[in-house]
């Protein structure tokens, strides 16, 4: 699993890391106030648009394929804790601590909107994370007038994961070179395999925390000062104009929160959606702007030579 940033020269890729990052509150933004499960998933397939014009489908549906195994839990778990609703789909038996366990349809659809919210987010965060140099992120945080430790620990953190898959995947090459099977026929024969690692590649993330400690020693982090950029990132017309777009996101969902269009209720009994012409117009303008910096993206190279 490769989830490391690489340049792939995309017009997703120039577009100015302020409106990815706005782009990205702006769909976080929805996911949270919108509880219609039809929007929510509105909202999750239209960011496949960014994954497809920054060509990083392969790396986004490798992470979204984890984010399903998280999301059948989050269902799963759901459907047994949560005994509300009147829609019974079918009861288990009084069982020991437990008693008996009802699973409803309200339940189920719920727990399905969850999941939804979920992969909107995750899917929403591998884009930013796949499509955004980390040090063009750092200076986009740092113009924004964030602490420069807040910004270097937020870009840090970003790094950490790739880097951590990236150091996952080296060693299960290194121990497959020396002739162990870590892939077993059964499935507790695998897990115990694979923990071995677990002791290395901790100890490579510490080695490599003493590292960046050690250069952030030798650099002055932390001293004071003006603080001087290798790359500055020039901002043109064009990404204003993308920023715009993505900021109109923010007003979109406020105005449908408020208009109560994405307002459902999964208790005592499912709601019923009323398809009308502003439902539809509504569905149409979350597909536009949050599809919309991906669709225009080409008009940077265009228009801009940066």
């Amino acid at each position: 699993m490769k989830i490391n940033y690489f340049d792939k020269k995309t017009p997703i890729h120039r577009l100015h890391p302020a409106c990815k990052i706005i782009w990205l509150l702006g769909v976080l933004y929805g996911s949270i106030i919108i509880n219609d499960p039809i929007l929510l998933s509105i909202l999750f397939l239209t960011t496949i648009s960014f994954a497809y014009a920054g060509k990083i489908i392969k790396e986004w549906l490798s992470l979204i394929k984890l984010a399903l195994y998280f999301s059948c839990v989050i269902t799963l778990i759901n459907l047994l804790a949560s005994q509300h609703g009147q829609t019974i789909l079918f009861s288990l038996n009084a069982i020991p601590l437990f008693g008996e366990i009802k699973i409803t349809l309200e339940s189920l659809v719920f727990g399905i909107a969850m999941s939804l919210r979920l992969l909107t987010t995750i899917s929403s965060f591998a884009i930013i994370t796949l499509t955004i140099n980390p040090d063009d992120l750092m200076q986009t945080i740092l113009r924004l007038k964030f602490p420069h430790k807040t910004a270097f620990i937020t870009t840090l953190a970003i790094r950490f994961i790739p880097t951590l898959f990236i150091d996952l995947e080296k060693l299960q090459d290194s121990i497959k070179s020396r002739g162990y099977k870590l892939n077993e026929k059964s499935f507790i024969g695998r897990i115990k395999n694979k923990a071995l690692i677990i002791t290395p590649l901790l100890s490579n993330s510490l080695d490599r925390s003493i590292q960046s400690a050690e250069a952030m020693e030798v650099r002055g982090f932390g001293s004071t000062g003006k603080k001087t950029i290798f790359k500055v990132i020039k901002i043109t017309n064009m990404d204003y104009f993308f920023i715009i777009l993505s900021a109109i996101l923010f007003l979109l969902f406020t105005a449908i929160r408020l208009l109560k269009l994405g307002i459902y209720d999964y208790y005592p009994h499912l709601t019923t959606i009323n398809l009308n012409q502003t439902y539809i117009l509504t569905v149409f303008l979350i597909i536009f702007f949050i599809s919309a910096p991906a669709i225009f993206s080409p008009l940077k190279q265009v228009v801009d030579i940066d």
